[in-house]
């Protein structure tokens, strides 16, 4: 009789895992405030005060050490506004991870500039400092750093990097709400961070983006380019930047305002859980938890990232292993699939003026993304297997229901053969 639920067996689980979205009384409460208000518009600068997005503009600055923040549509066009706000446009390069959601690139893309791409650290899953430094040349000007998973990036180098070549940071923070790294949020570590409130994300509105920064012009310059490209005081048919309209809703607003309420109580479960899931796992050879580099204080956890080596696995692909894993009643995927250079996107570049930025008579030379080779990013999209960040708030016996699981997987992995 066969005894993985893949192959016929029994489930380890048919209960659900802590719920997601999540929302309580707060939420509730928030809402319906806002709704008897009969204010719904954030106004023409998109958070005027007295509205639910500069309060929450305020205490989410606070909260990450920050002096100003700029709430927006999504974290895709937060990382659009601060490269506009920031003067990079055609024929700029922007350094980004091969390893990160097609956004981080995409926003580059969107302001006419170039991605260029480098390699991940094998230990963190995010982007190499050494690799940044031989990718910088005289067109460079910003380096986009993503906090994959709720790990901090090597902040200090990549800071020390910038400012030997006078480049601005933009922190892709969408994995990473609350990390703290070396004693600080990031919200004071580089020129701006951006964050996602994306459906799945540790702190959501269904959609919605933020920008964090203690530079005022910095954050003037995303203020108008987030609404119109309004000043404030002056009329809302002035406009002295780019026109486009980014901005949240006062809905969103308030929802955020509860869930960051719930922000440190829920890392500091995850981080609890997470710390006693690596002490189970030492007894499972062959798979385990993303290390980390020790300089991330509090993991941001959107994703809880494992190593799995299917060698210790009698050769099961981690694919299959995801699969039967899945089967048991455990929520997992794997993950990118592979770097950002492998999506169709980037197969065929159309010519002329149509295939800008990569064919932008300004950038004076050519480059070919599709052609890239990202080794380590390779085998961190080959082996990692990825549980949801919400899994992690649940309790105790539900986390050991995913060591169980794995163990059981390992014990029967014949079937799998």
């Amino acid at each position: 009789m066969p005894k993985l639920a893949i192959s016929g067996g029994s489930k380890v689980r048919t209960r659900e895992f802590f719920p997601w979205p999540y929302y309580d009384h707060r939420d509730l409460k928030f809402v319906e405030e806002l709704i008897k208000s009969r204010a719904w518009f954030a106004g023409m600068r998109g958070a005027d005060p007295g509205s639910k997005t500069a309060e929450f503009e305020r205490k989410f600055a606070h909260y990450h050490g920050a002096k100003y923040s700029v709430a927006c549509a999504n974290g895709s066009v937060a990382i659009e506004i601060v490269l506009r706000a920031a003067g990079i446009g055609a024929a700029d390069e922007v350094i980004v991870p091969a390893l990160t959601f097609i956004a981080t690139v995409g926003a580059v893309l969107a302001v006419n500039a170039i991605p260029i791409l480098v390699d991940a650290i094998y230990d963190t899953q995010c982007i190499n400092p050494e690799k940044i430094e031989k990718a910088i040349t005289n067109k460079t000007k910003a380096i986009i750093p993503v906090h994959y998973g709720g790990f901090v990036c090597d902040m200090d180098r990549i800071i020390k990097i910038a400012q030997k070549h006078n480049l601005i940071v933009i922190a892709d923070a969408a994995h990473a709400h609350g990390a703290i790294y070396k004693d600080k949020k990031l919200g004071s570590i580089c020129d701006a961070a951006t964050f996602s409130f994306q459906a799945s994300k540790t702190m959501t509105a269904g959609e919605g983006g933020i920008i964090i920064t203690d530079n005022s012009e910095l954050a003037e310059k995303c203020i108008q380019y987030r609404s119109c490209g309004r000043h404030e005081g002056e009329s809302w048919y002035i406009h002295y930047v780019r026109p486009a309209n980014y901005r949240i809703t006062e809905f969103q607003s308030a929802i955020l305002l509860a869930q960051l309420e719930r922000l440190d109580e829920q890392l500091k479960i995850k981080n609890k859980n997470a710390r006693y899931l690596a002490k189970r796992f030492k007894d499972i050879n062959g798979i385990g938890p993303v290390p980390g580099d020790g300089n991330t204080d509090v993991n941001g956890y959107y994703l809880y990232l494992l190593q799995y080596n299917k060698e210790k696995f009698a050769g099961v692909s981690r694919d299959k292993f995801v699969e039967a894993l899945n089967a048991e009643g455990i929520p997992c995927h794997i993950g990118y699939p592979w770097p950002l250079s492998k999506n169709p996107v980037f197969a065929q570049v159309e010519k002329g003026p149509k295939g800008c930025p990569f064919t932008c008579p300004y950038y004076g030379k050519k480059i070919s993304i599709k052609d890239q080779k990202f080794p380590v990013t390779e085998k961190i999209c080959s082996e990692t297997v990825v549980i949801p960040h919400q899994v992690l708030l649940s309790e105790r016996r539900d986390i050991d229901d995913i060591v169980t699981a794995i163990v059981k997987v390992k014990e029967n992995i014949s079937e799998l053969l």
